[in-house]
């Protein structure tokens, strides 16, 4: 006869809690080897090489929910499920890799400011977070090499570009409803699209590629959201309206 183990005997073998090992019986996962007339639950080995198939399962990243689909199948293929479950961890660290790197923009911003207006840091983050999918969608305009290279800009130079960015923007905000004409605002906006272009390397040629293909640009506000309010946005488009008629640049031109 095989060894049968009470519930507090197999917690303490496998190091699971008695909750635990309740709960795995209830959504039948691991269903105790025999439960007496009394409700007492025992165990044998063969619930050890069970549960090491869960705890295997589960470490590879499989929800409890799968597991309990697999070890149920009479027919598993484990290849094809492996590669399947190799192809959802890539994509989680992938996932982790963006979150770690976002972190990492935040935390630096915030070491010499301290404090940063809420808009302004959220969208900044979110460039960050949805950068993957805004070069998709300027790939529909432009080509995609071109796409890439406008984002290709080490980390670092990328972080401190971002820090310089969001003071520029901090100060705008703080400028608002000032003349647009003040050299203070103009110098911000020269700040600003010097930075521009150094965040987005290669925009000049692009909207220049816009220009000689004749494609209309709509802007897509959802993936490049302002941190501005609407009325600090219209009181910057009079202020940017003066800069480049200053420079003797139409604006309503594509060039």
């Amino acid at each position: 006869m095989s060894t049968q183990y009470s519930i507090g005997e197999f917690a303490k073998k496998t190091g699971l809690t008695i909750r635990t090992l309740h709960y795995y019986d209830e959504i039948d996962l691991l269903k105790p080897s025999f439960t007496s007339s009394t409700g007492k639950r025992f165990y044998s080995n063969e619930n050890i090489m069970q549960l090491q198939k869960i705890v295997s399962l589960k470490f590879l990243g499989y929800s409890l929910e799968k597991i309990h689909e697999l070890i149920h199948l009479k027919d598993w293929d484990l290849k094809e499920s492996l590669e399947f479950q190799k192809q959802e961890m890539l994509q989680k660290k992938e996932h982790l890799n963006r979150v770690i790197r976002t972190l990492d923009h935040a935390l630096f911003m915030m070491d010499e400011q301290g404090t940063i207006n809420a808009n302004i840091f959220m969208t900044l983050i979110h460039n960050i977070h949805k950068e993957e999918e805004q070069k998709e969608w300027l790939s529909s305009y432009f080509p995609k090499d071109m796409v890439e290279e406008m984002f290709n800009i080490p980390e670092q130079k990328h972080m401190e570009l971002n820090k310089k960015m969001a003071q520029v923007y901090s100060e705008l905000k703080a400028a608002y409803g000032q003349d647009p004409g003040n050299p203070h605002i103009q110098s911000l906006l020269k700040q600003y699209f010097e930075l521009s272009l150094e965040l987005y390397p290669g925009t000049i040629e692009l909207v220049k590629n816009l220009k000689d293909q004749d494609i209309e640009f709509e802007q897509n506000a959802q993936l490049f959201p302002s941190p501005l309010s609407s009325e600090e946005d219209e009181w910057l488009a009079h202020a940017m309206r003066f800069y480049w008629n200053e420079k003797g640049i139409d604006i309503n031109d594509h060039s």
